[in-house]
């Protein structure tokens, strides 16, 4: 790439069509103007970052013609169209693999596979431009861009391949019929997106659905799912006995992102049509005031992380500001010293896609009754631009609102939002990217559907502590490694109870969508590419197997990436060899020849990471000998073994352990042999060997393995095995560690007994209880906090009572209740039912009740102590300044001691 074409570049998308013209020109098409019959040996339907990777892979793979057809005119699906500009990749607690100085949930794999050669691009690129490889210098410290400049890289990329007449890139046309014979796709025809009457009709033998909203899947009649699982589908612990408060149009939440450049002086927005203040309590300081009196018609949706107002002379991990949390570009580190920053979620920007607002609703019914609470997977697109166009003068709203409405740290104007305008390099009339960020879609039925249970992991902790581990179930036919928390963004909506439908919302995490846990380290299955029915179609995308939970952990870049990459070496070999993908996965040599497309040391790019070991890196002389021996099972694996140590020596009882799998070797004279070196000698011995001693034996067509479960729903495919019931090995609870209050406390002594659940607004007490929501201290209620806390409490809808709810400091704070002198039992809970809290401080008049306490998810610690109150006030000092973990205290009772 010519970077100096790019340098500087903060215009919109159609500077880059004239920087290259040659590329998206000369071997690019508009919408044809009358019916165009074309034909290719792969049709790959989608542009997205999967889209892209399936031709680059199926290219290389020596597929001769490949036909690319998108809705809209940019590669790159959620890096670019979509404006989601800070790089979310797999996370674990592993602190190996670049950038983990940063954050150690980051990168928990080294990047491999084509996902790794697009962000060395990218980094390079920034590196030039801006003088470092991640300019943005956000919170969480993942790589950032501009989604033009990465949009250019894309293409960059796969130029090539279109520039020699290999692909041929079809723009601004979408699918709206299938020409499906029999159980077999064999094309698919295309309208414009501009409503022109020109068709273009693709006959392929094969077809990639790498869409947005799955079409190809939807028009060709193949079985799909969308919205909430009930737990008699899948069978998994955390869907829903019903689905009677998750109607069919609940689903992970769309969000119309904005990159915010900034501006020589100030260049507010104007007002968005129906904007009301109201609907953004996570974006402002104010409105916590007002919230705490909002009456909403759901209990308890809570305001959520609200991120502190920006502070230039403050940039700790912990200030979660809305000015550094996505900034994509540092003024710091820019050359023209100007600040590009993504908005994106954090500040109530989500958009929830079940109980629309009245407008919504109204305008979808004019298309069609019952439109309202159609699933948005299965609306036609002048439906889904009816929630469009709503989600983006929602979001606009919120930087309105930030422009508008938020007070200014000491009357500092520097970081105001007034200084910030919208990016013109989309090239849109609004300035808004083309699409909205999607999390959630079309799920294909596939051969194979990835369970929550499968990958989920079995030691009942949350994202941040979760012990490293291999999945209780990996796959036979796995094809890359992914892990990642299952994360479901707010996808509940509520509105004022005075005003209804027509008034104010806030989403709301909702229960059954609120998980906080990791997976394991997993791999994805070949099967959940492939339909249960239809040929000559594979997944791609969004658009695999995988149940709605699991599909809430495989969103990001890279598994985004890689999907696309192990769909397309699926379609490489299946060309190559005439048959149906389908029959892939029961034919040893044509799996290992997909996993060779994806992880050969003479292939061209960077191999894939195919088994989830967390010390491996692609550039090891091994790397490809030892993913693919442990994608056969051939090494001596145990659960927590995560770390493969290549460069460790040979023990002799793991040469053993080889020796058993099938591994003939001599000792060598001249040097102790590392466990690498090893590996590549096995993996010579097991390519000469061929696959017959490795080969399936498949005992029946519906059960492979004869073990009683049916193929569909057996994630072991030859080994038999008993179904995968959850359970997690959680801490045992006492009566000192379950939350609840001892039954002598409820009863208590005479009048004397003070019990004070701390939780946030709404909802009813116990009776007995008084509930406090973080409000600075009054004498006349008599008890409260040395500062407002308000905006301080979390309820994780998993118990019933006052042990689901806290109140929590990342600081010291003080909590004080009025009291006659005297002594007293004081008994503390502290603890959070949804996640582990390291390290929690409690003192009551002095009196320690917990110095640097860790509870897990789901336990608490309840203490109780006689301390002496002097001055007629009980005195509860919560967590330890500059604290790097919370303290969360759900309840107290305080009862006159004999």
């Amino acid at each position: 790439m010519n970077l100096s074409l790019l340098r500087g570049l903060h215009v919109c998308i159609a500077a880059f069509f004239l920087l290259l013209a040659p590329l998206g020109s000369a071997h690019s098409h508009a919408a044809p103007a009358a019916t165009t019959v074309a034909s290719a040996d792969l049709l790959i339907v989608g542009a997205t970052e999967a889209g892209w990777a399936a031709a680059i892979q199926a290219a290389r793979g020596g597929v001769d013609s490949i036909v690319i057809v998108h809705d809209g005119r940019w590669f790159g699906g959620q890096f670019t169209e979509q404006a989601l500009a800070c790089v979310d990749e797999d996370k674990g607690v592993g602190r190996v693999g670049w950038g983990v100085d940063w954050h150690p949930m980051k990168r928990s794999f080294h990047r491999s596979g084509l996902f790794k050669e697009l962000m060395d691009r990218i980094e390079a690129f920034n590196t030039q431009q801006y003088g470092s490889p991640m300019p943005g210098r956000p919170y969480h410290g993942p790589s950032t861009f501009r989604p033009a400049e990465a949009e250019a890289i894309f293409r960059e990329m796969i130029a090539p391949y279109i520039e020699s007449g290999q692909i041929r890139v079809h723009w601004n046309l979408f699918p709206i019929a299938a020409d499906v014979r029999g159980s077999r796709l064999h094309g698919v025809t295309f309208a414009a997106t501009d409503g022109g009457e020109g068709r273009l009709s693709v006959e392929a033998p094969l077809t990639i659905d790498a869409s947005d909203w799955g079409e190809v899947i939807q028009v060709a009649g193949a079985g799909f799912l969308c919205g909430p699982d009930p737990n008699s589908r899948f069978g998994e612990p955390s869907a829903p006995d019903d689905l009677s408060s998750h109607p069919a149009n609940e689903m992970n939440p769309i969000t119309w992102a904005m990159i915010v450049a900034e501006s020589e002086g100030e260049t507010p927005i104007g007002r968005p049509p129906r904007f009301d203040d109201r609907n953004y309590p996570r974006a402002t300081h104010f409105s916590r005031q007002a919230f705490a009196n909002l009456q909403w018609d759901q209990a308890n949706p809570g305001l959520g992380a609200i991120p502190h107002w920006p502070d230039a002379g403050n940039e700790s991990p912990r200030q979660l500001s809305v000015y550094t949390v996505r900034r994509i570009v540092d003024g710091t580190t820019s050359r023209d010293g100007k600040t590009s920053i993504l908005l994106n979620y954090m500040n109530g920007q989500d958009y929830p896609l079940e109980r629309l607002p009245a407008p919504v609703a109204d305008a979808l019914e004019a298309t069609g009754e019952g439109a309202s609470t159609q699933n948005i997977v299965t609306m036609n697109r002048e439906q889904r631009q009816i929630i469009f166009n709503d989600a983006k003068q929602h979001a606009l709203g919120v930087l309105y609102h930030l422009q508008n409405f938020v007070d200014q740290r000491a009357g500092d104007k520097t970081n105001s939002f007034r200084r910030f305008h919208l990016s013109d390099e989309f090239c849109t009339p609004d300035r808004l990217p083309p699409k909205p960020y999607i999390r959630e879609g079309l799920r294909l039925q596939a051969m194979y559907m990835m369970r929550e249970q499968d990958g989920r992991n079995r030691d009942g902790v949350t994202k941040n502590l979760a012990q490293e581990r291999f999945a209780h179930v990996m796959y036979p036919d796995g094809l890359f490694a992914w892990q990642f928390h299952y994360d479901f963004h707010r996808t509940g909506r509520t509105y004022l109870k005075s005003e209804g439908n027509d008034g104010p919302w806030i989403d709301f995490h909702k229960p059954n969508r609120h998980t906080n846990f990791m997976s394991d380290r997993s791999v994805f299955p070949l099967r959940s590419l492939i339909p249960a029915e239809l040929d000559g179609l594979i997944g791609s995308q969004g658009n695999v197997g995988f149940s709605s939970i699991v599909s809430a952990a495989i969103r990001l870049h890279d598994q985004r990436i890689h999907i696309g990459q192990a769909s397309g070496a699926v379609a490489v070999v299946a060309l190559r060899e005439g048959i149906d993908p389908r029959a892939i996965p029961y034919d040893r040599a044509l799996l290992e020849a997909v996993r060779h497309e994806l992880c050969d040391p003479n292939a061209e790019g960077v191999p894939l990471l195919i088994w989830p070991f967390r010390d491996l890196d692609p550039s090891h002389e091994s790397f490809v000998a030892i993913n693919r021996l442990a994608a056969l099972g051939l090494l001596p694996i145990g659960p927590r073994e995560v770390d493969f140590a290549a460069d460790e020596p040979a023990t002799a009882a793991w040469l053993g352990e080889l020796h058993d799998r099938g591994f003939e070797f001599e000792p060598s004279a001249e040097s102790e042999v590392t466990r690498g070196e090893i590996c590549l000698q096995f993996w010579d011995q097991v390519q000469q060997q061929g696959w017959t001693r490795l080969a399936f034996h498949r005992i029946d067509d519906r059960d492979a393995d004869g073990d009683g479960i049916a193929d569909r729903d057996d994630p072991l495919l030859f080994t038999p095995n008993e179904p995968i019931v959850f359970e997690i090995e959680r801490p045992k609870l006492g009566p000192d560690s379950d939350g609840i209050p001892a039954a002598e406390l409820t009863r208590g002594n005479g009048g004397d007994l003070r019990l004070i659940d701390f939780r946030g607004p709404g909802g009813s007490p116990a009776k007995g209880w008084s509930t406090d929501h973080g409000d600075a201290f009054d004498g006349e209620r008599g008890y409260g906090w040395s500062r407002d806390l308000r905006s301080h409490h979390r309820r994780r809808h998993v118990y019933e009572g006052p042990r689901d709810t806290f109140l929590f400091t990342r600081d010291r704070d003080l909590w004080e209740c009025k009291l006659p002198n005297g002594k007293y039992s004081v008994t503390i809970c502290i603890g959070d039912s949804g996640h582990d809290q390291p390290g929690q401080n409690v003192i009551v008049e002095g009196v320690r009740f917990a110095e640097d306490l860790s509870t897990v998810a789901g336990m608490f610690a309840e203490r109780t102590k006689i301390v002496e109150v002097r001055d007629g006030r009980l005195s509860v000092e919560l967590g330890k300044p500059a604290a790097s973990s919370n303290t969360a205290i759900n309840w107290v009772a305080i009862e006159a001691a004999e």
